[in-house]
This record gives C-alpha cells, sequence and structure tokens, in this order.
C-alpha cells in the first residue's frame, strides 16, 4: 500500500466515522420525542416540519459522507493497482 493510498483509506474511514456518528447523534430521536404539545406558539405544524427537514439534511449529509468515502476508496484501490508489480515473462523457458 502506497502512502496515498493509506491515506486515502484512513480519509474514507473517518468520513464513514463521521457519518455514523451524525445518524448516531441524539438529534435524530427529536422528531419521535415531538409532539403537538412540544411546540410553543401558533405553528406546531411548520415547527414539525421544520425539523423533519433538518433531519432529512442530516441524513442526507450522512449519505454525502459515505459516496465520497466511497469514492476515496476506490481511488485508494486504483492506486495501490497501478502501484502493484506486473508478472513478468520468462521468454528463455522452454
Amino acid at each position: 500500500m502506497t502512502a496515498t493510498s493509506s491515506t486515502l483509506h484512513h480519509r474514507a474511514a473517518t468520513l464513514r466515522a463521521l457519518a455514523t456518528a451524525i445518524e448516531h447523534t441524539p438529534a435524530t430521536t427529536l422528531e419521535h420525542l415531538a409532539g403537538d404539545d412540544t411546540w410553543r406558539g401558533e405553528r406546531p405544524l411548520l415547527c414539525h416540519n421544520v425539523l423533519v427537514a433538518n433531519l432529512a439534511q442530516l441524513h442526507s449529509a450522512a449519505e454525502d459522507l459515505r459516496a465520497h468515502a466511497w469514492q476515496l476508496e476506490r481511488q485508494a484501490r486504483e492506486l495501490e493497482a497501478a502501484a502493484a508489480p506486473l508478472p513478468t515473462i520468462d521468454t528463455q523457458a522452454g
């Protein structure tokens, strides 16, 4: 593994860990805890809809991080394949 591919693998792992952390943050449970009696003011439905939209953005960001991690892993594999020694052909064998 070259230093560059190692760095890419590490970055991909970091992005996947961040995506998992985002998905396991306590904020992701707010929708289940938020009922009509949770909101103050005249627009509880608006507050709930904003919360749902924000949660969707969190999940989308986590998926984007995973997609980017996948791309980094693919780039690392390509670098490793390019650095791998090619098999030699023995033209002297009989």
